[in-house]
C-alpha cells in the first residue's frame, strides 16, 4: 500500500459528526483522512433545525467558528415552538432554542471549514469508502473506486443506512427502531412566524408529526414524519403528509397559495432506543449511524456533532497511546452515556408510553393548557 494512503485516523463521512471530528483534531500531531462519497456542496433531507446542542459544540470546537456561522450563513434565531393538537395551539418559548438553516448550508458551512483549517487533513471527495478490514495493526478502507487505504483508527460517520456500522458492531436492522420522513421547501405559506417552529400532532402518528419551519429567505421547510409501521413506504407517508395539508382547515388556508419549490424527498431516521453500541477495535461509530437521533423530536445533527467531537478526542488519545483496543475506545461511550443517556432515555420512556397508550396525548394536552404546568414540563423533558 502506499504510504499517502497510510493515515494515523480516518473519518468516513463529512455530515456534521464527521466535519464535527475533523475540526476538533485540526490542531493534533495526528494524520487524518476525511472520505465523503459525494461532492460538497450536496443536498441532504432533513428539518433544517440546529439546536443548541449543535451550537454548544460548534463553540467548544473553536467559539469563532460559531461567531463565522452566524456571520456568513445569518440563521434564524428560534424563540418558540408551536405544539399544535386538536386545534390547540401549546406555546414552548426558550431563551434561544437554536436556528434554522439550510442542511445544504450548514453542512457546507462545516465542510469548508475543516478545508480551510485543517491542515494535517487529507480530504477524499466523491470517495465512498464501501468496506472495511480489520488487520493487526489497524483498519484497511475498500474505496468504491477499488483504491485502498489504511488507519490506525476509524470514525465511521455514515448515516442512516451504514452498512459499515452494521458490520463493525454486529447490529442489525430493526424497524422497531426506525422512522420514516419526507420534506419539501415551499414559498408562500402564510403566517410564518421567524422565531417560531410548527410541529403539528395527530394521536395515530406520535411520535410522528408534520413540522413547518421557516427559513431565512421567507421560505419553509415542510415535512412529515413517523415511525416504520403503518405508514412505511415512501407513497403511504407521501400521501399521508399531502392529505394533511389538504383537509387541515387552518393549514389549508395558510398553503393555499404556496409553491412547492423543491422534490418532496424522504429517508430513514434511526431512534435512539437506550442502546449505545457504538465503539470497538480500532473504531468509534457516530451520529446517525450509531442510532443517536431523539426518540421523540427526531433531530440528529446536535448528537451527531458532539459524538464526532468526543470520538475525536478519544482517536487522538488512542493514537497517542498507541492504543485503540475495545477498553481504549470504550472511554467514547462513557463520554457519550454521560452526556445524553439520561435524555434518550426519559424521551424513549416518553415515546413507548404515548405509543402503547395513545390516550395519554389526552391527558398531556390538557395539562398542558395550564401555562404553570406547560413551563414544568418543558423544563424536564428539556433538563
Amino acid at each position: 500500500m502506499k504510504n499517502e494512503n497510510c493515515f494515523d485516523i480516518a473519518i468516513i463521512g463529512a455530515g456534521p459528526s464527521g466535519c464535527s471530528a475533523a475540526l476538533t483534531l485540526r490542531s493534533s500531531q495526528c494524520s487524518i483522512a476525511l472520505f465523503e462519497k459525494s461532492e460538497f456542496p450536496r443536498n441532504k433531507i432533513c428539518g433544517d433545525g440546529i439546536c443548541d446542542r449543535s451550537v454548544n459544540t460548534l463553540k467548544a470546537i473553536n467559539p469563532a467558528y460559531f461567531d463565522e456561522f452566524i456571520a456568513t450563513q445569518q440563521p434564524l434565531c428560534i424563540r418558540n415552538t408551536e405544539l399544535i393538537y386538536k386545534n390547540h395551539t401549546y406555546i414552548v418559548d426558550f431563551k434561544n432554542f437554536g436556528y434554522t438553516c439550510k442542511r445544504r448550508d450548514f453542512d457546507n458551512f462545516l465542510f469548508s471549514l475543516v478545508q480551510r483549517d485543517g491542515k494535517n487533513i487529507s480530504i477524499f471527495q466523491n470517495c465512498g469508502i464501501r468496506d472495511v478490514e480489520q488487520t493487526s495493526a489497524g483498519m484497511n478502507l475498500i474505496a468504491e473506486n477499488g483504491e485502498t487505504y489504511f488507519a490506525k483508527i476509524v470514525l465511521v460517520c455514515t448515516g442512516a443506512t451504514s452498512k459499515i456500522a452494521r458490520k463493525l458492531t454486529g447490529s442489525q436492522y430493526d424497524s422497531s427502531k426506525m422512522g420514516v420522513a419526507v420534506r419539501a421547501y415551499y414559498s408562500g405559506v402564510k403566517n410564518l412566524t421567524n422565531d417560531t417552529l410548527e410541529l403539528h400532532y395527530k394521536k395515530e402518528f406520535f411520535p410522528g408529526y408534520l413540522w413547518i419551519f421557516p427559513l431565512n429567505d421567507g421560505t419553509a421547510n415542510v415535512g412529515f414524519g413517523c415511525r416504520v409501521g403503518a405508514e412505511t413506504k415512501q407513497n403511504d407517508i407521501r400521501a399521508v403528509f399531502e392529505s394533511w395539508l389538504a383537509n387541515d382547515e387552518q393549514l389549508r388556508q395558510r398553503f393555499a397559495g404556496a409553491t412547492m419549490i423543491s422534490p418532496l424527498q424522504g429517508g430513514l431516521v434511526p431512534y435512539n432506543v437506550d442502546e449505545f453500541t457504538c465503539c470497538g477495535d480500532n473504531f468509534c461509530v457516530c451520529g446517525d449511524a450509531a442510532n443517536l437521533i431523539d426518540p421523540i423530536s427526531g433531530g440528529g445533527i446536535g448528537s451527531a456533532m458532539v459524538s464526532g467531537y468526543f470520538a475525536a478526542q478519544v482517536a487522538e488519545q488512542c493514537i497517542a497511546k498507541n492504543d485503540c483496543s475495545p477498553l481504549a475506545t470504550k472511554e467514547y461511550e462513557k463520554m457519550l452515556r454521560q452526556r445524553v443517556e439520561r435524555e434518550m432515555h426519559t424521551r424513549y420512556v416518553i415515546q413507548k408510553t404515548i405509543q402503547n397508550h395513545p390516550w395519554t396525548m389526552d391527558v398531556l394536552a390538557f395539562v398542558g393548557k395550564q401555562a404553570r404546568l406547560l413551563q414544568k414540563i418543558k423544563s424536564w423533558y428539556f433538563q
